[in-house]
């Protein structure tokens, strides 16, 4: 048991070693080396992010366009998308820490999100360039473009496990200041492209048509696949950390038994084996140090209030214009860009459980603020005119960007640098799957109660349950500060996922 935690702190040390000999060289040509290697890993992190950002947004236009009186289908895809996050980010992270080549498992997501997503487009164009609604050949074709569009976030979600989790912390090495850099520098290439990529798919729309945003999209995904495995490649060739292979995971006996296992039997052992890993990847996640702070980042998405559909719609209602609903997501992702500025000299004054549990709190404070005025009209038959809660509730939500994304970048460190590099992709890809499963129950709680007299409630329950992700946060940094520390992961889940 010890021995195996032994082998794995020192592969992690071996992994600094290679990272800190960057800087002890003393040339400037090291420097110069590490820096592009972060460019280029900024650069493919780009190419891969404006596509996926670009088909979120036109997605849920296709589905309101083959059902224009109908939000249905847009309820349906969201749970198709979420479920399979749900159902495979575990195994996805399994998969990704299990390949010794760093390049050939982000190459393989990078393919599985460009050619999935290519696949989804060609199905919704064949979908809106014919006038069926109905039948076996219109279902077949939605099937397919649901199912090829899921795949495709799962492909974004493997490459998030491997180049913005794994690749980013070997760069960096124990650089903890160095890796809140690189990390904030990944999540404003996110916001960016949150904002202009669909900005880019709607003027296409604008200017020629649904389908011309479709093909744009389209055309991106294949031409940009290549490019970004070759800046990949760049990366490694500039960092001798990137381009030194992963310690390869300990062998099973149990999987030679079951791969030569034949029959029934044989499919039945395969299968309690992938249950068995699963549950072995969530109880490794949950003896994680910063499982706390980890698990309050996921309450955060139980909730209504941030610039989804049902927002969307709510403001909508409340008479808020489509331009001026443009202008306050832009505004909102602006601030999450500060957010990125501010999040390395916060670090470094700070540390990170400290900027975390600020975090947090001044998102609960920014949210109080917008939803206050709603919830007194509707408990207190307060007399607060449409406008002043329209205005205070989409103000909120602006400033409310800023804690959240500070303390996402906060946590993601933490995980960073608190996990075992062998189980990274494991522990983030459950919990990619707890983030899944905590929007799926808001898109659900959106479901039972439609009306939009019924929303107020859902924000007020929305502010519960971030206070109640403040309060986890809060006490996990008391329990640091009073002398608990971020250790290892407990022996025995680390043995176990090793064995594994």
């Amino acid at each position: 048991m010890a021995e195996t935690c032994d082998n794995e702190n020192e592969d992690d040390a071996l992994l600094r070693s290679k990272h800190d000999a960057l800087h002890v060289e003393g040339a400037v040509g090291p420097t110069t080396e590490h820096a592009r290697a972060c460019r280029a890993l900024l650069a493919s992190h780009f190419l891969s992010t404006w596509g996926q950002r670009g088909w979120e947004f036109t997605v849920g236009l296709i589905m309101l366009e083959l059902q224009p009186n109908s939000l249905r289908l847009v309820a349906v895809w969201g749970l198709v998308d979420a479920a399979a996050a749900v159902a495979f980010g575990g195994a996805l992270g399994r998969y990704v820490d299990g390949c010794s080549s760093r390049v050939q498992a982000a190459s393989q997501m990078y393919v599985l999100q460009n050619a999935m997503l290519v696949i989804s487009a060609v199905a919704s164009l064949l979908l809106l360039w014919s006038d069926v609604r109905s039948g076996p050949a219109f279902w077949a074709a939605l099937l397919a473009m649901m199912g090829a569009g899921a795949a495709s976030t799962l492909g974004a979600l493997g490459s998030t496990l491997s180049v913005e989790r794994e690749w980013t912390k070997t760069l960096c090495g124990s650089d903890s200041a160095a890796l809140a850099a690189l990390n904030a520098g990944m999540r404003r290439i996110d916001l960016s492209c949150l904002i202009a990529s669909p900005i880019m798919a709607g003027l296409a729309m604008q200017y020629g048509s649904l389908s011309a945003a479709v093909l744009l999209l389209l055309a991106w995904n294949l031409c940009s696949w290549f490019p970004e495995i070759l800046l990949l490649r760049y990366a490694q060739r500039c960092s001798p950390a990137l381009a030194a292979d992963k310690p390869a995971p300990a062998a099973d006996s149990s999987s030679s038994s079951s791969s030569s296992s034949s029959g029934g039997g044989g499919i039945c052992r395969r299968i309690a084996r992938s249950l068995d890993q699963q549950l072995q990847s969530w109880t490794l996640y949950a003896c994680q140090p910063a499982a706390p702070a980890a698990a309050a980042l996921a309450l955060l998405y139980l909730t209504v209030l941030s610039w989804g559909t049902l927002m969307t719609a709510y403001l909508k209602a409340l008479g808020l214009p489509e331009a001026d609903l443009a202008v306050w997501r832009g505004l909102g992702a602006a601030s999450g860009i500060l957010a990125t500025l501010t999040f390395p000299p916060l670090h470094r004054r700070l540390g990170l459980v400290a900027t975390a549990a600020l975090s947090i709190w001044l998102q609960l404070a920014c949210l109080l603020a917008a939803v206050g005025p709603s919830v007194a009209a509707a408990a207190l038959r307060a007399g607060i005119s449409p406008l002043v809660r329209r205005y205070a509730l989409v103000c909120g939500l602006v400033l409310s960007r800023f804690g959240l994304w500070s303390f996402d970048l906060a946590v993601t460190q933490l995980m960073q640098e608190t996990c075992q590099h062998a189980s990274l992709g494991a522990v983030n890809g459950v919990q990619g799957s707890v983030q899944s499963l905590f929007q799926m129950l808001a898109f659900g709680a959106g479901v039972l109660l439609p009306a939009t007299d019924s929303f107020v409630w859902l924000m007020a329950g929305s502010c519960g349950v971030v206070a109640l992700a403040a309060a986890l946060c809060t006490a996990f940094a008391l329990r640091t500060s009073c002398g608990a520390g971020l250790g290892s992961p407990l022996p025995e889940a680390q043995e176990e996922w090793s064995e594994a």
